[in-house]
């Protein structure tokens, strides 16, 4: 009989876990709150993360999501002509709702169990875990198993129970993310389908991400403060806001019509330290979330999802004793990769036009294997060591 995972919530951490727990001959179970199809904002995959994808065969699945093929990341300051490209390989951009259902679809028809509850207390005991959980219809229900995935995202479920802490906000931890959908965004030829970065000033941001060829992904990211300051609704901050941004931001978004409700995140950016515990392992945003500018979201779900499944084999495998020396080298390879994109977003904020030299001219090769996602158990190269030592 196939050993159990319990796994809280059905996001791509959550389904990639299961999908590669199938793989490891154990039986996954997830539990999420919401129902399917939901709005989630982070539609922009890396090269890695397709890679990941694919080792799941998912590639044909991808593929039938008709999304836009992303090659890379251009980031322009407040002039039109002062812009530099990264690229970032092969990968694309996809809309989190239709991505989203596809890998719970197809988590579900290779085998994994799915039911709608809310976990509502998790506690442990000397063998097992134990969860509480909360039906649609309010009955109460339980489950336990020796071992259990959080990927329950921002709501962080097992730090907010108090089992993991504390927690460390992010330098960007005061900002604010506003965002929607458009149409008829102007797309210049240079655009093509790659994610857009335009920035005014430190910490201050527009982001465009082209969903399809009529539809864009726009958000905008500022301090809590300047929002409040204005005293402004949403949709009247961010249509102000976008209409006076900067040239290469009104050159494309003023003739477009915002076509989905305008939404806020605040307060996202945080990591915990220690983030497994006697067979629990958090998995993707639910330790540690970083400032979105280059789109790694996805990326760290999904691989720290095959890194989980591959501890979860090990520590099943060993006799108990053995599993810290298992939950430690997924923390430790996790931790280090999540490292390298903070290292390189401190970077990016205090030298932009010395990221786009080593980017474009002293560690080109580099930099573009870190932007496709290269970012797990490599040695620092010369310009990641540069970087590092230019922000200590």
């Amino acid at each position: 009989m196939k050993e159990t995972v319990l796994i809280i919530g059905a996001g791509p951490a959550g389904t990639a876990s299961a999908m590669n727990l199938l793989k490891a001959g154990f039986q996954p179970v997830i539990i999420e709150a919401e129902t399917f199809p939901r709005y989630h904002i982070g539609e922009s995959l890396t090269t890695e993360c397709v890679d990941a994808l694919g080792r799941l065969d998912l590639v044909e699945k991808l593929s039938k999501l008709k999304a836009p093929q992303k090659k890379g990341v251009r980031i322009f300051s407040k002039h039109p002509k002062n812009s530099f490209y990264v690229g970032a390989g092969d990968a694309w951009q996809v809309e989190r709702a239709t991505f989203d259902g596809m890998m719970l679809e197809t988590a579900v028809e290779r085998g994994a169990e799915h039911f709608q509850g809310k976990v509502r207390k998790l506690t442990h005991d000397e063998n097992q875990w134990n969860l509480e959980i909360e039906l649609p219809d309010g009955k109460i229900t339980a489950d336990s198993a020796r071992f259990v995935i959080d990927a329950s995202g921002q709501h962080r479920f097992s730090e907010r129970q108090g089992i993991f802490g504390p927690l460390k906000e992010g330098e960007y931890s005061r900002q604010i993310a506003i965002f929607s959908q458009y149409e008829s965004v102007t797309n210049k030829p240079e655009d093509a389908f790659d994610t857009l970065i335009l920035y005014r000033a430190e910490h201050e941001w527009v982001w465009m991400i082209p969903l399809s060829e009529t539809r864009t992904s726009v958000g905008l990211v500022l301090t809590v403060d300047e929002f409040k300051r204005q005293k402004l609704p949403l949709e009247e901050f961010l249509d102000a806001r976008l209409g006076s941004f900067t040239a290469p931001v009104i050159e494309r978004i003023g003739s477009a019509r915002r076509v989905e409700k305008v939404r806020a995140i605040s307060n996202y950016s945080y990591q915990i330290d220690d983030y497994v515990h006697e067979g629990l392992f958090c998995v993707g945003d639910s330790h540690g979330f970083i400032d979105p500018i280059f789109s790694f979201g996805v990326e760290f779900a999904v691989v720290e999802a095959e890194y989980a499944a591959k501890a979860i084999q090990a520590c099943a495998e060993s006799p108990k004793p053995k599993w810290n020396e298992h939950a430690r080298r997924y923390v430790d390879i996790t931790t280090s990769a999540q490292g390298v994109i903070r290292d390189m977003l401190a970077y990016f904020w205090a030298h932009p036009w010395g990221f786009a030299n080593m980017a474009h001219v002293r560690h080109k090769g580099e930099f573009l294997e870190l932007f496709a996602g290269r970012i797990y158990e490599i040695k620092d190269g010369a310009g990641l060591k540069k970087m590092r030592a230019s922000i200590r």
